[in-house]
């Protein structure tokens, strides 16, 4: 009896530690933690075009299957997307549109589910669950298009004036790849500054009033524009050896060590210039919705024209060329440390050291439009500041990639640097915008 007892015991502990092996293991597997999910945009108003994006993941068992669809009052629901996943992933992403659906208009809601691979609940895992009540839109808005004249010069600069029948979230002229916002001025009247850049073909590309509503459904309608050719001028300039010295040793960390001074100069007037122009278009970015200014811009006082906004030039070192850019503002010489007013009321968006501008201050004056000061010896103010028409803001100098003291002014509309000489003509100002805007 004895040897049976004992036996019976260990068959016992034996069925035991199974079990807890079993249970251990089962609640390895079976882990209760819902996959994370991320839908968007997470919009109230869509239309049957509007493309969301979801992302889940599962970093304990994987992402085993996901589930869309779309509830429709007094319709049967409607599966957008049905995805499973023959090996779990830690992380999943999937695009889908609302294409499918019998309406276009009208109320919904969007019905997303993601379910885990873990053994949780016999094997059905765990599920996350997300829904989002929609209206859903598919009429675009009605733009007109009430400015006339449209008389722009290659390079230059140009105003739209525009109304919509609903509030646009989206909307602005597009220019070939270039896009400038516009702004809502008052209800239902929208503005936009756009330009015609240097570096577009104006005989290949028509501006387009672009208009979306928070749905997403777009109109754009093309512009009556005249377009007004200018011819820019081509230059060739000396890189001495005396100006290498002076000038490249200040971008020499940005590179290599052993790095020759030719190689920084070709580097910093081309590949640090095409950066400082990115930076440009994300200063110009922040601005009001409201006009600041008024009147022409003012030009440095008692100053002579050194180079023009267009001009193309040819850098020459030991006689051959090494590089090419263009000159994309207007350089005014006058005495050394000039001071330098600002050329209209504006607000400090950006005061400070930026590549080849050197020392800078940017003004914003509203509706995405800027003015620029480079090259100067002293900055007088700070970013945040409201500075009026004619206050000085600083002193010309030879800081950046200057070769002698002078100001680089230029004008900025939606981050792109454009012709000078309109802003400071009065008579332009009043037929291009003030006349548009009464």
């Amino acid at each position: 009896m004895p040897p049976r007892r004992s036996s019976g015991i260990l068959v016992f502990l034996a069925a035991l530690i199974l079990a807890a092996g079993v249970g251990a293991f089962y609640a390895l597997k079976a882990e209760w933690h819902k996959p994370v999910l991320r839908l968007s945009p997470q919009q109230a108003t869509v239309s049957t075009a509007t493309v969301f994006r979801l992302e889940a993941q599962d970093a304990d068992s994987g992402v085993r299957q996901v589930v869309v669809s779309v509830d429709i009052p007094s319709k049967a629901p409607v599966e957008i997307l049905k995805k499973t996943y023959d090996v779990p992933q830690a992380a999943v992403t999937e695009e889908f549109s609302l294409g499918a659906l019998p309406v276009k208009s009208g109320q919904a809601t969007l019905k997303v589910a993601v379910t885990d691979a873990s053994w949780h609940r016999l094997g059905m895992g765990n599920t996350a669950r997300l829904e989002l009540p929609l209206t859903l839109d598919s009429t675009p808005p009605i733009v007109s298009v009430t400015s006339r004249q449209h008389n722009v010069v290659h390079g230059g600069s140009g105003l739209v004036v525009y109304t919509a029948n609903e509030p646009l979230a989206r909307t602005g002229v597009e220019v070939g790849e270039y896009f400038f916002p516009g702004y809502l001025e008052r209800p239902g009247r929208y503005l936009c500054f756009f330009a015609l850049p240097f570096a577009v073909d104006p005989s290949a590309v028509r501006p387009v009033v672009v208009g979306a509503d928070e749905a997403g459904n777009e109109v754009r309608i093309a512009m009556n524009i005249t377009v007004i050719p200018k011819k820019f001028r081509k230059d060739s300039i000396s890189v001495s050896e005396s100006f290498l010295q002076s000038k490249m040793p200040q971008f020499a960390g940005l590179y290599p060590p052993g790095t020759s001074l030719v190689d920084i100069f070709i580097k910093v007037n081309s590949e640090l210039r095409r950066q400082n122009i990115a930076q440009l278009k994300e200063i110009g970015s922040n601005t009001v919705p409201q006009m600041l200014w008024k009147d022409p811009f003012v030009r440095l006082p008692k100053s002579a024209t050194m180079a023009q906004f267009g001009d193309t030039r040819t850098y020459l070192y030991d006689g051959k060329a090494i590089d090419t850019q263009t000159h994309m503002g207007i350089d005014l010489a006058s005495i050394i440390n000039a001071p330098v007013p600002a050329g209209n009321t504006g607000r400090v968006v950006f005061a400070g050291f930026l590549g080849i501008y050197g020392n800078m201050v940017v003004l914003d004056h509203g509706f995405g439009v800027h003015s620029l000061y480079s090259h100067l010896s002293e900055i007088h103010v700070q970013v945040g500041d409201v500075v009026q028409r004619g206050q000085i803001i600083g002193k010309t100098g030879a800081t950046g990639m200057a070769g002698g003291d002078h100001l680089h002014f230029g004008m900025l509309v939606g981050g792109v640097e454009v012709q000078p000489i309109e802003w400071w003509d009065g008579h332009w100002i009043h037929d291009n915008i003030t006349e548009k805007l009464q």
